[in-house]
């Protein structure tokens, strides 16, 4: 489709008074001699495609994929002049500063113009090869030096620009490694060619070196969210801030004979609701592969950070009610809700109707008990308030075109119920799996503070861990468990991060800093 050029630097002009190697050049009007040598090579790219268009000779197809072959090499060449403007520029600095003089006949700095100094970079344009501008310092110890090369902190390391490393890492976060560079192949029409093995170093470095503090939003950002956005407490009035922590299972290499096994990785999320419109605003999450102290960890950093402060202060008056929502295991009660005393902690019931299942297959294994289970977690819905609507319908095409869609919603029971009304009798009754039944009565019990649904309902929490299971699904599992896909964790990592950066909505933010972060960490990584 489009066209790819490595187009060479604007070419300086010298003569018997400004030799090419002496570093006058550094101070001569060179700007107009650029305008010329571009404005001279736009008009060989347009003057044929407006000859042709004159003449009717193109499609609207045909007369887009043209334009686009003479705009990437017309902007490749802009874009080789102006970063070699700017390396021009830099190096004058230095010769300033130094205060070295540039006459004729002096002890002056001598040009470096061999293609040694040259930074040859891949862009969204293509490829291009800008001139470093480099200097052989005077004097006895002289040595050369490139001050341009500060405008590429990457290079050479990374042979791509930043522009185009941000393509990279957006693409690979979505997309296998391969079908990455093929879509950037595809959609800069050709001008990027890069290999999908260079895409994966790159988004893995760069994800691996993102700052957590950019997963979250800033704690001014999640004050002011709170404030102006924020479902309530009604009993206290304090906005509601929720979090949860839960984790699922990647395939991930293991040892060095590359054994491929399910390894957990633990998610976190801090979330609140929007009392307008209840749709969830995520306000920052991650991922690890650390076991219960590094999630504990985790939390603990949160904290100090001021992102989940442990009494719920953002400051300038703003005190929220905090809520962890959790699945009712014993670590995450020993390592998580331990640091929150004055939070609201709340049992998902889903988990909890899990628990009832169980122990109603284990009652009645055999496969004409299918009826009798499901009336057993039915009786255990409503003993939790888990009120059945048939006010819904759904539009089908047909006869039945109006049918009703059943659908479980609210929660204002309480585990004593599901206690008296459907766990202890069937204890009684059953005649087998009572140990499971046992198992299910003490996990319960275990967490009944966490189950007074009615309440908490009615002063307005979210009772449901919907949001964190939601983050496991668009934060992790429809990236990382593609079929075949198997991950070291350092590329796992790397990957969460970046689809984690996307989802704190911070990403432009992160990536128009004037230069990216822990430059020594992606040279080493990469």
């Amino acid at each position: 489709m489009g066209g790819r050029s490595e187009l060479s630097p604007p070419t300086l002009t010298t003569s018997a008074a400004n030799p090419p190697y002496n570093a006058r050049f550094l101070m001569s009007p060179q700007l107009e001699s650029v305008k010329a040598h571009l404005l001279a090579q736009y008009e060989t790219l347009i003057s044929p495609l407006l000859e042709a268009a004159e003449s009717g000779g193109f499609s609207v197809r045909c007369a887009e994929v043209a334009c686009w072959k003479a705009t990437l090499p017309a902007g490749a060449a802009l874009l080789t002049s102006v970063l070699g403007l700017c390396c021009r520029a830099t190096s004058e600095k230095v010769v300033e500063e130094k205060g070295w003089t540039l006459e004729a006949g002096t002890d002056a700095p001598r040009a470096r113009l061999r293609t040694d100094y040259v930074a040859r970079l891949k862009t969204t344009f293509g490829p291009i090869a800008v001139p470093l501008f480099a200097l052989r310092t005077p004097g006895a110890g002289s040595a050369t030096i490139a001050p341009g090369r500060e405008l590429f902190p990457h290079y050479p390391h990374m042979r791509s620009s930043e522009l185009l490393i941000e393509w990279e890492c957006a693409l690979a976060a979505d997309h296998p490694f391969r079908k990455a560079s093929e879509a950037l192949l595809f959609f800069s029409h050709e001008a990027a060619d890069i290999e999908d093995t260079t895409i994966e170093r790159h988004a893995v470095a760069i994800g691996n070196a993102v700052p957590l503090d950019w997963l979250y939003q800033t704690p001014e950002k999640i004050r002011e969210i709170l404030r102006d956005r924020a479902v309530r407490d009604l009993d206290t009035g304090l906005p509601i801030i929720n979090a949860s922590t839960d984790a699922h299972a990647l395939k991930r290499f293991v040892d060095e004979r590359w054994n491929p096994q399910w390894k957990m990785t633990n998610g976190i999320r801090v979330w609140t609701i929007d009392k307008k419109t209840g749709e969830t605003i995520h306000l920052g999450g991650e991922f690890t592969w650390g076991d219960c102290v590094a999630v504990r960890g985790r939390f603990e950093w949160l904290q100090q950070r001021g992102i989940l402060p442990t009494d719920g202060d953002y400051g300038d008056g703003v005190v929220a009610q905090i809520a962890l929502v959790t699945d009712g295991l014993d670590w995450i009660t020993e390592y998580v809700l331990a640091l929150f005393p004055d939070a609201v902690t709340v049992l998902d019931p889903y988990h909890v109707l899990q628990h009832v299942a169980d122990a109603a297959k284990k009652a009645f294994p055999a496969k004409k008990s299918k009826k009798t289970i499901q009336a057993i977690v039915r009786r255990a819905r409503k003993a939790l308030g888990m009120r059945e609507r048939r006010d819904r319908t759904a539009e089908r095409a047909g006869p039945n075109r109006n049918r009703r869609k059943r659908r479980w919603s609210g929660f204002d029971g309480s585990g004593e119920r599901l206690l008296d009304e459907v766990l202890r009798p069937l204890l009684e009754k059953a005649t087998r799996g009572k140990a499971r039944i046992r198992r299910a009565i003490r996990y319960v019990e275990r967490n009944l503070f966490r189950l007074d649904y009615g309440e908490l309902r009615t002063r307005g929490f979210t009772l449901g861990s919907g949001a964190m299971e939601s983050m496991h699904r668009t934060g992790s599992q429809l990236r990382l468990k593609r079929a075949g896909c198997h991950w070291t964790a350092e590329a796992a990592q790397g990957i969460l991060n970046l689809r984690m950066l996307a989802m704190s909505g911070r990403w432009r933010e992160y990536w128009d800093q004037a230069a990216l972060p822990h430059i020594d960490t992606i040279r080493r990584a990469a």
